[in-house]
């Protein structure tokens, strides 16, 4: 019996683990050097969501970045003449929206 009561904690534990909320950052707006002029804090992700940043540059060298909780993302690479838009989008675990 006593077995079986173990096991069931175990499992229980493993569900209450898996079910944490995905926590993301955000910022509004990120300048060039990197740092958070505006909105920054942190966001829970709903069912559906991950955590996304999206930065421009131009020339290779950052203009400007976002991050933030969103259901609509892809990670990917955008080029429109000298720049670049690049998003990624993550959700294995809190945070790894940083750039």
């Amino acid at each position: 019996m006593g077995k079986h009561i173990l096991l069931l904690l175990l499992g229980l534990s493993l569900l209450v683990s898996s079910l944490q909320a995905l926590t993301c950052i955000t910022c509004d707006r990120i300048n060039s050097q990197g740092i958070c002029e505006s909105g920054e804090g942190c966001c829970q992700a709903k069912p559906g969501e991950k955590c996304a940043s999206l930065i421009t540059l131009k020339d290779g060298k950052m203009l400007f970045g976002n991050q933030r909780c969103a259901n609509i993302c892809f990670s990917g690479t955008v080029k429109n003449g000298d720049q670049t838009v690049k998003m990624k989008c993550c959700k294995k675990r809190s945070f790894c929206n940083e750039i």
